[in-house]
């Protein structure tokens, strides 16, 4: 116990010292990631928080402190993790927040479940329960991290969704006569969500810095891994350079995008639908199983024992 003692304890002072050195190294930032904070969204200094990133005191200071682990491993710097708190309109001390708050919840799980085997009547080793709480705790700061992925993607679908319906009321606007861009901002204040409020911000910012639509369009499909943006922007522009019809393109792109979720959902459909097929068959075995114990039961040993007959019968002329 004593050398497991002393490991722990060396394991601890050299995690320490590691975490130490990398909190006092210099990491110098690369030039495209200075270039893309400079260039990335500005916030008017008179603009209220978010009511869903607000942080209180004790969630600011479990939100520094984990924004500092995670500076200090490395990971508020991972390429994927910035893209996948983009698209998420999450901060990272939001992030760090919630993965502390996990941290502290699964070390502070076996401390309450030793205090209540102590309570009642069993001992537990406390060298045990620190052990148990150190794993709980790394496994549930890192445990925020798993589901993001899954988020993302079913945020970008959400977008792609929203985005077809917004060049269908471009379209529309365009068919009535309007303007190409009073056409893409009038649907996009016709629409509500945080998909309509992107596609605002990107004309907004395209409009106070004197670029065009379709580089606001495809900066941010390239911020929200939305190829669909990309795509548009560049096929306009393409269409503008050859003095091809931008009401053309735009009906085009929104006739793919339609066909690419009916595709999508149909897909989805199919895959539900085939996985409704293990349990109906487990639920039918099941069912075979059941009859079929009673049948074979019946037939081996219960029919025996109907049809013996229960006195023995004499033979003819014997007394």
């Amino acid at each position: 116990m004593t050398a497991i003692v002393t490991a722990f304890l060396g394991a601890g002072i050299g995690v320490g010292g590691w975490m130490l050195v990398r909190a006092f190294q210099p990491r110098p930032l690369p030039l495209d990631q200075v270039a893309a904070i400079l260039d990335r969204q500005g916030v008017a200094v008179n603009a209220a928080p978010d009511d869903g990133e607000r942080l209180s005191g004790g969630q600011s200071l479990l939100a520094h402190v984990g924004t500092s682990m995670m500076r200090t491993l490395g990971l508020s710097e991972k390429p994927t993790l910035v893209d996948q708190l983009r698209v998420l309109d999450k901060t990272m001390e939001r992030h760090a927040y919630e993965k502390m708050l996990a941290a502290t919840a699964g070390f502070a799980l076996p401390a309450v479940m030793g205090i209540v085997l102590v309570a009642g009547g069993v001992s537990a080793s406390p060298l045990v329960l620190l052990l148990v709480g150190v794993a709980a705790a790394t496994v549930g700061f890192f445990y925020p991290d798993l589901p993001l992925a899954e988020k993302v993607d079913e945020r970008r679908r959400a977008f792609r969704h929203a985005f077809s319906a917004y060049l269908d009321l471009v379209t529309i606007l365009l068919a009535g006569g309007a303007g190409i861009e009073s056409a893409l901002e009038g649907a996009a204040e016709s629409g509500d969500g945080w998909a309509f409020a992107e596609i605002r911000g990107a004309l907004r910012r395209a409009r106070l810095t004197r670029r065009t639509p379709w580089d606001a369009f495809d900066q941010l499909g390239q911020e929200l891994g939305v190829n669909e943006l990309v795509e548009l922007a560049a096929s306009v522009s393409l269409a503008g350079d050859h003095g091809a019809r931008v009401k053309g393109s735009l009906t085009a792109k929104a006739d793919a995008l339609r066909a690419a979720q009916a595709a999508e959902l149909e897909a989805a459909a199919e895959t539900r639908t085939e996985k409704m097929i293990v349990p109906v068959v487990v639920m039918i075995l099941g069912l075979v199983l059941f009859i079929a114990f009673g049948a074979v039961d019946a037939i081996t040993d219960g029919g025996s024992s109907h049809f013996a007959p229960s006195t023995p019968i004499s033979a003819p002329g014997g007394n």
